[in-house]
């Protein structure tokens, strides 16, 4: 099987962010991007491997050369665009297909191998471009139009089966002027070529320097898992019962997991590749170590601070008197039956020093606990119209994994009375964390 790559291009967006390497040698996990490539290439049977690299950058076929490998082949050429860069390496291509890709085209190698058996262009729902291809399929996944504007279901991938038939084409559209890939990829199907998408999860392109980390957290299979200081839990173990069951099937789906509380967490544990954190801290101390980390933390710091924020500043009795932010003792919390015990408890909370305090309605009527995971997951089932209600409020809070505590009333009106981030799910534990550890694997 024949490979090619597009090595040729400036990098030029990388290069003002201060990245001083060319772009086919930035390190992705420890790994050169090119090398990267030539591994994985290698490791689905390649016996040629063509890469198209510039004379500006001679360190990048220095190091090629250096590798060693039979199966490579170096062509330079200074090309305007990354068509021509195809057209330079045309000649050593052979007659036989290719599996094309960019040089900083950052898959999952099990996604890859799949697209080899099953596909022609992959395709992504993933959109994390500044200028993105959008793409048509129809009912049998077969591509019907190229775009520059979506929406659409995907995206390009930036890796393409192309047959000598095509690289005519390809040769036609360079006659006439074109110059960009997507034309390219157009004039394939005007062309009568039925080009059959293969959906890959996630592909990921390095244009900017914050494309690095975000490449090492989508190949890393570390999950870092915070778990909640007792201060806040009301000496109730559900929340790292929860925790501990999500570790456990992204554990049996072969991720290293590592563990640490919210009083012992370092910046040294973030420094590593991480492909997620799963956080259940809510210290403020913790929560501005995490607004650093580089990786995906769930939930974010930001959306922790604003699940703590409660509504009703000051509602008149009956209502509830509550310490602004989490609850840390039973008193933290309190009914206030009539304006005299309202009055009383916001007094004995000063007197514990306590100086946030809210009033907050209180509200007749059914109470219902409800936990959601992203969009997928809510439970009760039975109650579509709290769902929508719970769904509107975490994306307002920014939360991924929440819960909380509404009142139906009798007239059908839903109030939320309380929302936070990672509650116990302790009426449905073991479904939850498949939900959870699903959504730490993918995120949104």
């Amino acid at each position: 099987m024949t490979f090619a790559v597009l090595a040729a291009g400036e990098g030029s967006r990388l290069e003002h962010e201060g990245i001083r390497e060319p772009k086919p040698l930035i390190r992705i996990g420890g790994e050169c991007l090119i090398d990267r490539l030539i591994r994985i290439f290698l490791s689905c049977g390649a016996d040629k491997i063509c890469v198209v690299v510039n004379s500006r950058r001679p360190e990048v076929k220095a190091h090629l050369e250096s590798l060693r490998c039979p199966e490579l082949h170096i062509v330079v050429a200074d090309t305007p665009s990354s068509m021509h860069s195809l057209r330079a390496l045309a000649p050593i291509l052979g007659d036989k297909p290719i599996v094309l890709t960019t040089v900083d085209t950052v898959f999952r190698e099990e996604d890859f191998r799949r697209y080899l058996r099953e596909g022609d262009f992959a395709v992504t729902p993933w959109v994390d471009d500044e200028k993105p291809l959008w793409i048509d399929t129809d009912g049998g996944g077969f591509i019907t139009a190229f775009r520059d504007e979506g929406p659409c279901p995907y995206v390009s991938g930036g890796i393409y089966r192309l047959t000598p038939p095509m690289m005519q084409v390809l040769e036609q559209c360079i006659r006439r002027g074109e110059a960009r890939m997507r034309n390219f990829q157009r004039a394939l199907l005007a062309a009568g070529f039925r080009l059959r998408a293969f959906p890959m999860e996630r592909i990921l392109d390095i244009d900017h320097r914050s494309d690095i980390a975000k490449a090492e957290s989508f190949l890393s299979r570390d999950i870092l898992l915070v778990h909640r200081s007792m201060r806040y839990t009301k000496g109730r173990p559900y929340d790292r019962l929860l925790l501990n069951a999500v570790g456990r099937i992204l554990h049996e789906e072969d991720f290293r997991i590592s563990e640490t509380s919210e009083e012992t967490l370092t910046a040294e544990m973030l420094h590593r590749p991480l492909h997620c954190v799963l956080s259940m801290a809510r210290n403020p101390e913790t929560l501005a170590l995490l607004a650093n980390c580089p990786w995906p933390v769930v939930n974010t710091p930001r959306a922790v601070l604003n699940a703590a924020r409660r509504s009703d500043e000051d509602a008149p009795a009956p209502c509830w008197v509550k310490r602004n932010g989490y609850a840390e003792h039973p008193s933290d919390v309190v009914f206030a039956p009539n304006e005299a015990a309202r009055q009383q408890a916001v007094e004995a909370m000063r007197a514990r020093g306590i100086s946030d305090i809210v009033c907050q309605h209180h509200r007749e009527g059914r109470e219902v606990k409800f936990y959601g995971a992203g969009r997928n997951f809510f439970r009760p089932d039975a109650l579509p119209a709290l769902r929508e209600k719970a769904l509107e409020t975490a994306a307002e809070k920014e939360l991924e994994i929440w819960g909380g505590d509404a009142v139906i009333g009798a007239d059908g009106d839903i109030h939320i009375i309380d929302f936070n981030d990672w509650p116990s799910f302790s009426s449905c534990r073991e479904e939850a964390a498949k939900a959870i550890a699903y959504y730490a694997v993918h995120q949104k």
